[in-house]
């Protein structure tokens, strides 16, 4: 089984989550390739593709999304999982739990999302937390984060990103086992 984990990454979270998903799919026995979407050539060696973008404004990065409705033909062939990054996960967030449950709420599923599920119907979505520094955001964003009670540093739950891509491996052993 030959894997594609691509990414597309504002600061480097996506990017290690996505190196983080390839080398759990990789200790299951897959075959993984993990790459910037901008570095990818084609679809046609893989069997199946994990694709992460960092999330500004509730949006895809404008590349990521690009990538996606390019690629729509040759992804609905194959499984395909998508995840996004942002200041709030499923699990895990930047804010303290009320505000999280209130901007998780708020959230919803975008129209770019539902877009994506309409277009290549992936098997699965998750939405986790990356790393924030106060340098990465304007005075404006700094301001609201820390009036949302925000807190800086690496959000991520390694734990839940594992659980994840071994999920998607057990899906792509079981497929595999009846191909």
């Amino acid at each position: 089984m030959v894997v594609l984990v691509a990414y597309r990454t504002a600061r480097g979270s996506t990017r290690g989550i996505a190196q983080r998903i390839a080398a759990r799919l990789t200790r299951h026995g897959m075959d993984v390739d993990v790459r910037p979407m901008d570095e990818v050539a084609g679809l046609g060696g893989y069997d199946a593709v994990v694709l992460g973008s960092a999330v500004h404004g509730q949006r895809w990065l404008p590349d990521a999304a690009r990538f996606v409705t390019e690629n729509a033909a040759s992804l609905t062939g194959r499984p395909v999982w998508l995840f996004s990054v942002s200041t709030v996960g499923d699990d895990e967030s930047m804010y303290p739990p009320a505000v999280a449950n209130r901007f998780r709420a708020m959230r919803g599923e975008s129209a770019e999302l539902r877009g994506f599920r309409s277009a290549v119907r992936p098997e699965g979505h998750r939405n986790f937390a990356g790393v924030v520094e106060p340098g990465d955001w304007s005075a404006f964003g700094r301001a609201f984060f820390r009036a949302s009670r925000g807190r800086y540093g690496d959000a991520r739950n390694w734990p839940a990103i594992d659980a994840w891509a071994d999920a998607i491996a057990a899906k792509l052993a079981a497929r595999a086992k009846t191909s």
